[in-house]
């Protein structure tokens, strides 16, 4: 994981990056966690879908992890919750 936050070039949604790898390791942790739950807790936490990499590829507005940029001040308030997005350079 790095310390470095991102900015989708078509919204301008704010993410901190994250490695492939690191990525990976925690759809795998999740889907292993989801798949030990009761399919009416599965329906019920988390609408019946486990987690993929696509999750860390895609902007919430469909735009790529190619398609960001460094953030720069002022592109995202204090206090907000943000997203791991996949590292430009991955």
């Amino acid at each position: 994981m790095t310390n470095k936050t991102v900015t989708c070039l078509k919204c301008g949604w704010v993410y901190f990056e994250v490695t492939r790898g690191y990525a990976q390791d925690e759809v795998k942790r999740f889907n292993e966690y989801f798949e030990a739950l009761s399919k009416e807790k599965q329906d019920d936490y988390y609408g019946g879908k486990g987690s993929n990499i696509k999750q860390y590829e895609y902007c919430w507005c469909g735009s790529t992890y190619k398609n960001f940029r460094d953030s720069k001040k002022g592109d995202c308030p204090n206090g907000v919750t943000m997203s791991p997005m996949i590292c430009r350079n991955e």
